[in-house]
C-alpha cells in the first residue's frame, strides 16, 4: 500500500518538552480544581440537569445523547455528588485531549510545535471556561481529537486497527453530540482533495469504519425512535431552523451572526483568532502543504457550518468549538514556523490573564473595590443562590411533609433535584398540556397521584390559569427571596395545592 502523502517530521519519535508539558498540565488542572472549590458557586442549570440524568442512565435524553450523563455517573460514583465531583469530568478529560493535540502536532510538525500547540490549547479561554463547567463539549473534544489522531495513523499505516479506532471514536462522539457527524464530512473532503489518498474510496476499510461509527451510535437512534425523536426535535428547535429559514422570519439573522463571530474571539482568544484569520487569508502559502490542508479540512467545515447556522437560524459560540482542535494546531504551527514567537507568547499570556480574571472574578472585584451588581456580574450571576433556593424549598416541604414538589420551569426543577435533597429528587413538572418540551416534562407525570397535595413553585406572582378547578384548595405560602446583589435577587412564589383532582 502506498505511503501517506503527509510527510513525516524529521524526528518522528522526538519527545522533547513532554515532561514540562505534563507538569504544566498537572499544575493547570490543580489550579482549576482549587478555583472550583474556592468559588462557592452553584451548579449551572444544565449541569444540574445532566446530574439528574446521571441518576437514571439511558441511551438518550430530551436534549442530548447519553455520554455526558455517563461521564458524570462515572465521576460521582468515585467521589460523591458534590459540585467539584460533578464537574471533575472536565478536569480529567481535558488533559487527555491536550495530549492528543500534542501527538497530532508532533506527527505533523515536530516536538517543539507540539509543545506549544498543547499549551495553547489547554489555555484557550474557551477550554479554560469549559474546564470548570461540565458540558457536552468536554467529551466531544476528546472524541474529535481521538478520531483525528486515529485517522492520521490510519493514513500512515492503513492498518485495520487504526481505521476501526477512528470509527469507535466517531461513534462515541455521536453519542456525545450530533455535530460529530461533521467529522465524516471532513474526512470525505480531505480524501477528495488529496490525490494520493483517493484510493481509500476504493477500500472497504473506509466503509467499515463508517459502519462501525453508526453501530456505536445506533442505541441512541433506537432510543429516539422509541421516544418520539425528542433529541433531534430539540436540536432543530434550539438551532432556530425549526419552521424554516431563520425560524420562519424574513431575512438573515445578522445579530446572531455578529454575536457568534464575537464569541469566536472569546473562545480562541482575540490575538490567536485574528492571527488564524490572517493565515487562512494567505491561502497560497499553505494550500499546497499537506499538513495545513488536513488541519483546514478538520476545522473549516465545522466552523463554516455553524457560522452559516448562526446566519440563517441561531448558534451559540461554543457550538463551533471542535474547529479549534485543527484550528489551534494550524495557527500555532504557522506562528512557530514563521518565528513569530513573541506574538504566540503574548497571545498565550493574554489568554491566561483572561482565565485568571474569570476564575477569581469575585476576589479581584473585592480587591478593586467594585460592588457586583446585575450588570457587571456577567460570569457568575446564573450560578449564585441555587443552594439557598434548594434549602428554602426543602424547608417548606418539610412543613408539609405529605406534599410533592411541583414546578413550572426546567431550571427550577433541575436545581431543586440537586439542592433540595430527597424532596427535590421527587419534584415534578406542571405540564397540563402534556407538551414534552424539556426533560422533566417528558419524564415526569402526575397521573395516578389523584388526591395528593403539592407545593407549587414558580417565578410568576399568580397561579397559572390552567390550575383552576384542578385542586380542592389552593393557598399561597411564604415566598422564597434570595438576595444576590443589591439590584438582583432570586424570587419565587410558592403555593400549597391540596387535593389534586386529576385530568378533567
Amino acid at each position: 500500500m502506498a505511503a501517506s502523502p503527509i510527510p513525516l517530521p524529521a524526528r518522528p519519535h522526538d519527545t522533547r518538552g513532554l515532561l514540562p508539558l505534563l507538569a504544566i498540565i498537572v499544575l493547570l488542572t490543580a489550579w482549576r480544581a482549587l478555583a472550583i472549590a474556592a468559588s462557592g458557586l452553584d451548579l449551572y442549570v444544565d449541569e444540574a440537569q445532566y446530574w439528574t440524568w446521571s441518576q437514571a442512565l439511558a441511551w438518550g435524553y430530551f436534549s442530548k445523547p447519553p455520554m455526558i450523563a455517563a461521564v458524570i455517573a462515572a465521576t460521582t460514583s468515585v467521589c460523591g455528588d458534590g459540585e467539584l465531583c460533578v464537574k471533575s469530568g472536565a478536569l480529567l478529560l481535558y488533559p487527555f485531549t491536550t495530549m492528543l493535540i500534542w501527538a497530532i502536532t508532533r506527527r505533523l510538525f515536530d516536538a517543539r510545535t507540539a509543545f506549544w500547540a498543547a499549551i495553547v490549547f489547554i489555555t484557550l479561554p474557551g477550554v479554560a471556561l469549559s474546564s470548570v463547567i461540565i458540558s457536552t463539549d468536554v467529551p466531544l473534544f476528546l472524541c474529535w481529537a481521538a478520531a483525528l489522531y486515529a485517522y492520521l495513523k490510519a493514513l500512515d499505516s492503513d492498518a485495520w486497527g487504526w481505521w476501526l479506532a477512528a470509527g469507535i471514536a466517531s461513534g462515541l462522539g455521536l453519542l456525545t453530540k450530533y455535530t460529530m457527524a461533521i467529522f465524516a464530512i471532513s474526512v470525505l473532503l480531505h480524501l477528495a482533495i488529496t490525490p494520493g489518498l483517493r484510493r481509500h474510496f476504493r477500500s472497504p476499510k473506509l466503509y467499515v469504519t463508517a459502519a462501525l461509527a453508526a453501530l456505536v451510535f445506533a442505541p441512541n437512534l433506537i432510543w429516539n425512535e422509541q421516544n418520539g425523536w425528542p433529541t433531534l426535535g430539540h436540536t432543530a428547535q434550539i438551532s432556530g431552523l425549526e419552521g424554516g429559514l431563520n425560524g420562519g422570519q424574513h431575512g438573515l439573522n445578522w445579530k446572531s451572526f455578529g454575536d457568534f463571530i464575537a464569541g469566536q474571539l472569546g473562545i480562541l482568544g482575540p490575538a490567536l483568532f485574528i492571527a488564524w484569520l490572517v493565515q487562512l487569508a494567505a491561502a497560497r502559502q499553505w494550500i499546497r502543504d499537506e499538513r495545513y490542508r488536513l488541519l483546514a479540512c478538520f476545522a473549516l467545515p465545522f466552523l463554516g457550518a455553524i457560522t452559516a447556522q448562526s446566519l440563517i437560524g441561531r448558534a451559540n459560540a461554543n457550538w463551533a468549538a471542535m474547529a479549534y482542535v485543527g484550528g489551534t494546531i494550524f495557527v500555532v504551527a504557522g506562528l512557530v514556523e514563521t518565528q513569530r514567537m513573541k506574538l504566540l507568547i503574548a497571545a498565550l499570556a493574554l489568554n491566561l490573564i483572561v482565565t485568571a480574571i474569570a476564575y477569581h472574578f469575585d476576589a479581584l472585584a473585592q480587591v478593586a473595590g467594585i460592588e457586583l451588581n446585575r450588570k457587571n456580574d456577567v460570569l457568575n450571576k446564573r450560578v449564585r443562590g441555587w443552594r439557598e433556593y434548594g434549602e428554602a424549598l426543602a424547608a417548606r416541604q418539610a412543613a408539609y411533609p405529605d406534599s410533592i414538589l411541583l414546578g413550572d420551569a426546567r431550571d427550577l426543577i433541575a436545581e431543586a433535584r440537586y439542592y433540595a435533597g430527597p424532596a427535590g429528587a421527587a419534584m415534578l413538572k406542571w405540564n397540563p398540556a402534556h407538551k414534552a418540551d424539556d426533560y422533566y416534562a417528558m419524564s415526569t407525570t402526575m397521573a395516578g397521584l389523584e388526591g395528593r397535595d403539592f407545593l407549587f413553585v414558580s417565578r410568576d406572582a399568580a397561579l397559572p390559569a390552567n390550575t383552576a378547578g384542578r385542586f380542592e384548595e389552593t393557598a399561597e405560602i411564604e415566598p422564597i427571596h434570595i438576595a444576590i446583589h443589591p439590584d438582583y435577587a432570586l424570587d419565587f412564589h410558592v403555593w400549597r395545592l391540596r387535593g389534586w383532582r386529576g385530568e378533567p
